[in-house]
């Protein structure tokens, strides 16, 4: 007896951002873009993790799970450096392009001489491999696997009272919703400051340091404007999400309107107003898809 398709996928995207978003810490991220050993050492490092949380696909599939533990950890590994060695490319890039634009004649960059979408691309298109490398694995290898004995033997354990199918309704809704959670709350935020870092360094000025600024802030009693914003659009994809689901999606237009009335004066600077809009679209844009693609794997259970 083969698993159920829609319940073994919704397991292996969550391994797959458990890794990534959950398990992978900020000192992982941060030195494996770096360069040497050390480098090295950090992306072997997250690569592990990834191996770690498939270990479950082995316990239940046997050979068929060894074999897409080895393909996802080898691609992973390949993905995850490309990815690497375009982004410092597309970094040393922006930093010339932003070194030329100090000439007197250079037109006025709203969004900073350093900025370039690339990373934010770089990211969306690192992400998308790995669910497309997972999604044929899952095809070529597990599609047709049987659970082994002990597994079938603790499921029916699991199931209980319940019938099957509700059992299979519960578990999948679960694991979508914690999907949802892990995209919403900790990939989106990456992927936005992805996306709009650079002006992070250019939005006081050349002389602004936004190590110090935050500093200063948490001296005098204040929180930092950037964890404020980065937790008013984790609210934000939350509740975007929540209005999907719900079949209200109109709404979503009453969310952004409350959020751009609060910034109503500030939308008067260009180099604000840039800044804001490319992170509240790529924000809105992260709930929007991720809440589309939950309506359309959980479109039965939803219409009950």
């Amino acid at each position: 007896m083969t698993a159920d398709p829609s319940l073994v996928i919704a397991w292996l995207v969550l391994a797959h951002l458990t890794a990534d978003f959950v398990l992978q810490t900020e000192r992982m991220a941060v030195d494996k873009f770096g360069g040497g050993p050390k480098a090295w050492s950090a992306l072997m490092a997250h690569v592990a993790v990834v191996g770690a949380t498939l270990v479950p696909v082995v316990a239940v599939f046997g050979l068929p799970g060894v074999l897409f533990l080895a393909v996802t950890v080898l691609s992973h590994l390949l993905i995850d450096r490309t990815k690497i060695v375009l982004s410092r490319r597309a970094e040393a890039a922006a930093l010339r392009a932003a070194r030329n634009a100090d000439a007197p004649d250079a037109p006025v960059a709203t969004l900073g001489a350093a900025w370039t979408p690339i990373p934010g691309a770089l990211f969306i298109a690192d992400q998308l491999a790995h669910m497309v490398v997972l999604f044929v694995a899952w095809l070529v290898l597990l599609s047709g696997a049987s659970p082994m004995d002990w597994g079938e033997g603790v499921t029916r354990r699991l199931v209980g009272s319940l019938d099957e199918a509700t059992f299979h309704q519960l578990v999948l809704t679960a694991l979508v919703v914690v999907d949802l959670l892990i995209v919403n709350v900790r990939a989106g935020a990456l992927f936005v400051a992805t996306l709009v870092e650079p002006q992070e360094a250019v939005v006081g000025g050349a002389d602004h340091d936004p190590t110090t600024e935050d500093q200063r802030l948490a001296r005098e009693g204040m929180a930092s404007p950037a964890k404020l914003g980065a937790t008013i659009g984790i609210l934000e994809r939350l509740v975007v999400v929540a209005l999907v689901l719900a079949g209200q999606a109109a709404a979503i237009g009453l969310v952004i309107a409350a959020k751009t009335l609060a910034r109503f004066k500030q939308l008067d600077d260009r180099r604000f107003a840039e800044y804001y809009l490319l992170g509240t679209l790529a924000s809105v844009a992260v709930a929007l898809i991720s809440g589309l693609i939950a309506v359309a794997v959980l479109g039965p259970i939803l219409r009950r």
